[in-house]
C-alpha cells in the first residue's frame, strides 16, 4: 500500500470514528456553547405552585363560646396562609355596633347573627352574600326556616331554635288510652276526658308574661304561615284586630278556662313552679316548651304543636348563624371556611359544648328523650313553622301584659288585639318603619 492509500484509509477511519462519537453523544446532556449560553436539560425542574395568598379572616360573635377559637384554629391549622381576627361582643351591644358598621360600611367579613333580626333590621339582600349554591345547602336539615325572601344568606348552627307547644305527660295519655290531638276539637275532648278521671288537663304559669304568651305566639304563628300577612301588618297595610284567625285563636285558650281545664292559681305560678307541679302528677299539660325543667323525669314527657289549627306544625324559634358580608374583600375564603364549619367533624365540635337540634342531615346530636321526640316527630321532618314573635317587626313584651289580663278576665280577644295594634302603631312610628 502506498503512501497515498494509507493516508486515505486514516481518514476515512477518522471520519468513522467522528460519527459514531457524535451519534452517542446524541444521549447525552448538551453542554454549555463556547459563548455561554446555557443549553436546556433533558429533564426540566418541576413548576411549584406559588405560596397562597396570607388572608385575615375577621369574625363578629355574640359571647365567647370557646368552639369558636377551637374550631378556627383548626382551620388555621389545616390552611396555615389563614388567620382569624375572632371580635367577641356582649349581647347588650352586639345590635348597636352591628347597626354601626353597617352604616359605615365597616363589617367583618364573618357575622354570626340570628335569621329573624337579620330579616327585619339589616337588609340582607343589601349587606350579606347570598349563600343559597353553597354545596352544603343540600345536607340542610330544614332550609325553609333560615329562608329570608326565598335566598339563603346565612351557614345556620342548628336546624331550629327552642320549639314551643303543649307539653304532655305521656305515661296519663297512655294510661287513658289518649291520642295526640292533631285539631283544637280533638283537644277539648281529650282535656274532657282527663278532667273526667281527676286530672287537671292544663297546669299554666301565667305569673310571668312570657310564659302566658305562648298560646297567642304559637297558634298566630299557625295563622301566618305561607301567607304574607305578617308583611301587611309590618307595613300598616293590616290590623291584628282584621285577621280573623287571630281572634279565634284567643278564643280558644279561653275556652280552656271556661271549662275549667286549666289550673285555678295560674296568674300566682311562674316557670320556676312548672316542672315541679307537672312532675307532682297534678295536671297532664302545660303550654310551654322544649325547656321543662323535669330534672330526672324528662323522659316522661312529650310536646306537641298547639292545634290551634288543624294538622299543625310545630312552632320553633329563631336559628343563629354565620352572614358573609358584601363589602368583604376575602369573600371566597370566607365562604370555604363556612363549608369548612359545615363538615360532620367540624360541627360536631360546637355540639359537644353546645348542643342544639343538628342543622345538617349527616350529623347526629343525642338529646334527652322529650327533645329527641320532637326532633324525631317534627323537626327533622320539616314540620316546622317560624314563631309570629320573630316575624313582628316590633317588641312584643307588652303584648305579653295583653295576655295576662285577657287571662284575668279584663280584656276580651278582641280588645286584646285592638290595645295591640295601638301600641304596634306607637312602637312602629318611634322605629320609624316604613308605612308608619
Amino acid at each position: 500500500m502506498n503512501l497515498r492509500q494509507k493516508k486515505s484509509v486514516i481518514v476515512f477511519l477518522m471520519c468513522i470514528n467522528l460519527i459514531l462519537l457524535a451519534a452517542c453523544g446524541s444521549d447525552k446532556t448538551a453542554q454549555p456553547s463556547d459563548s455561554g449560553t446555557q443549553l436546556a436539560t433533558e429533564t426540566s425542574s418541576e413548576t411549584k405552585d406559588p405560596a397562597p395568598e396570607k388572608v385575615t379572616l375577621s369574625l363578629m360573635v355574640g359571647g365567647n363560646n370557646k368552639f369558636y377559637e377551637t374550631i378556627t384554629k383548626e382551620y388555621t391549622k389545616r390552611n396555615p396562609h389563614v388567620t382569624f381576627d375572632l371580635q367577641t361582643v356582649d349581647g347588650s351591644q352586639y345590635d348597636s355596633l352591628l347597626r354601626t358598621r353597617i352604616a359605615t360600611k365597616n363589617l367583618p367579613d364573618i357575622v354570626g347573627h340570628n335569621v329573624s333580626d337579620m330579616a327585619r333590621r339589616y337588609n340582607p339582600a343589601a349587606n350579606f352574600v347570598d349563600l343559597s349554591n353553597e354545596p352544603w345547602v343540600a345536607r340542610l336539615v330544614n332550609p325553609e326556616i333560615i329562608k329570608i325572601n326565598g335566598s339563603i344568606y346565612n351557614l345556620p348552627f342548628a336546624a331550629s331554635g327552642s320549639a314551643l307547644g303543649i307539653v304532655y305527660n305521656k305515661k296519663m295519655f297512655a294510661d287513658l288510652n289518649l291520642s295526640v290531638p292533631k285539631t283544637f276539637d280533638e283537644l277539648l275532648q281529650v282535656s274532657e276526658t282527663l278532667k273526667t278521671n281527676g286530672i287537671t288537663p292544663f297546669y299554666l304559669g301565667n305569673k310571668d308574661g312570657w310564659v302566658a304568651q305562648i298560646w297567642g305566639l304559637t297558634t298566630f304563628s299557625e295563622v301566618i304561615k305561607g301567607t304574607d300577612i305578617m308583611d301587611k301588618i309590618n307595613s300598616n297595610q293590616l290590623k291584628h284586630a282584621d285577621v280573623p284567625g287571630f281572634e279565634e285563636a284567643l278564643g280558644q285558650v279561653m275556652q280552656l278556662f271556661e271549662k275549667g281545664y286549666v289550673n285555678e292559681d295560674h296568674l300566682s305560678v311562674g316557670f320556676d313552679g312548672l316542672g315541679a307541679a307537672m312532675n307532682s302528677g297534678k295536671a297532664a299539660m302545660t303550654v310551654l316548651g322544649d325547656f321543662l325543667e323535669a330534672g330526672d323525669k324528662v323522659g316522661d314527657y312529650g310536646i306537641f304543636a298547639t292545634p290551634g289549627v288543624n294538622q299543625p306544625d310545630l312552632t320553633v324559634g329563631t336559628v343563629t348563624g354565620w352572614f358573609i358580608s358584601k363589602n368583604s374583600k376575602n369573600i371566597e375564603e370566607a365562604k370555604k371556611f363556612l363549608d369548612f364549619w359545615s363538615q360532620p367533624d367540624i360541627m360536631s365540635i360546637q355540639y359537644a359544648e353546645d348542643p342544639r337540634f343538628s342543622a345538617f342531615k349527616d350529623i347526629q346530636v343525642s338529646f334527652n328523650p322529650l327533645m329527641q321526640g320532637e326532633y324525631d316527630e317534627y323537626i327533622s321532618q320539616g314540620k316546622v313553622v317560624r314563631q309570629y314573635n320573630d316575624l313582628i317587626a316590633v317588641d312584643t313584651s307588652e303584648l305579653f301584659r295583653l295576655y295576662q289580663d285577657m287571662f284575668g278576665k279584663g280584656k276580651t280577644p278582641k280588645q286584646v288585639l285592638e290595645a295591640w295594634d295601638e301600641k304596634v302603631e306607637e312602637l312602629a312610628k318611634a322605629a320609624e318603619i316604613p308605612g308608619w
